[in-house]
């Protein structure tokens, strides 16, 4: 499925020129934490969020006079201006991450992640034509399956969670066993700490027919790292 199938078209861009007090509104209209901002062409130039407008109206810090001497003060004069503007155009993000109608969901969904967005401006040629939300997304992703017992072997999961293992850099040197049984991972050994612990458990319940996870791990914090590990 593509972004067109899913985008809002009854969200309206804000222009640069709007006061601040005027986008709020909006965004509280909408429900939305973030609109896009548009020039009188309908061309896509920055994006306005809810943090935006909570650094612009939440008590200013004053700097401390290292801050002035040594920090950039191109920097420090743009910083002014997102806690001192009273219009859209001082506080937006300009060159917004924008996605295309016909990119996949799985696109979208990548392009938040990696830039913790909450929504997508989309844009045709560069103009603004829609607006996809995290809520949008998340509504038309596939979610994990559960597991139906039987359906892969106990050597196929042994085999797939060596291989797993294999392919992380955060695992540790220690030695982890990988037994199946009736779709069951058990996982014994040593590692360098909970959360590498909690991962390895998360790795084998992503695999496919498993069915369950018995933790038998030891978490050992200091333990040194690296890749690969030793599995038996």
């Amino acid at each position: 499925m593509t972004v067109t199938k899913i985008m809002r078209k009854d969200v309206m861009a804000l222009r640069a020129e709007d006061g601040i007090e005027v986008a709020w509104r909006q965004m509280r209209g909408q429900r939305l934490g973030e609109l896009p901002v548009a020039d009188t062409t309908g061309r896509l130039v920055g994006m306005l969020t809810e943090h935006d407008l909570l650094v612009r109206l939440a008590p200013r810090p004053r700097p401390h006079w290292w801050t002035m001497m040594f920090d950039d003060k191109d920097r420090l004069a743009a910083d002014y201006v997102r806690v001192a503007g009273t219009t859209v155009g001082d506080l937006m993000t300009l060159a917004p991450t924008a996605i295309v109608p016909d990119a996949s969901i799985e696109t979208a969904a990548g392009l938040m992640r990696r830039h913790a967005l909450g929504a997508l401006p989309v844009v045709a040629n560069g103009v603004y034509i829609g607006l996809v939300t995290r809520a949008d997304v998340l509504d038309h992703l596939s979610w994990p399956a559960a597991a139906v017992p039987g359906t892969v072997t106990d050597v196929e999961l042994e085999r797939l969670m060596h291989e797993a293992i294999q392919q992380e850099l955060w695992i540790s040197r220690h030695r982890v066993t990988v037994n199946a049984l009736r779709g069951t991972i058990r996982l014994t050994g040593v590692v360098a700490g909970p959360a590498e612990r909690s991962a390895l458990i998360a790795m084998a319940r992503t695999l496919p027919g498993c069915c369950g996870v018995e933790d038998r791990l030891v978490a050992l914090p200091g333990a040194q790292r690296r890749q690969p590990v030793p599995v038996v």
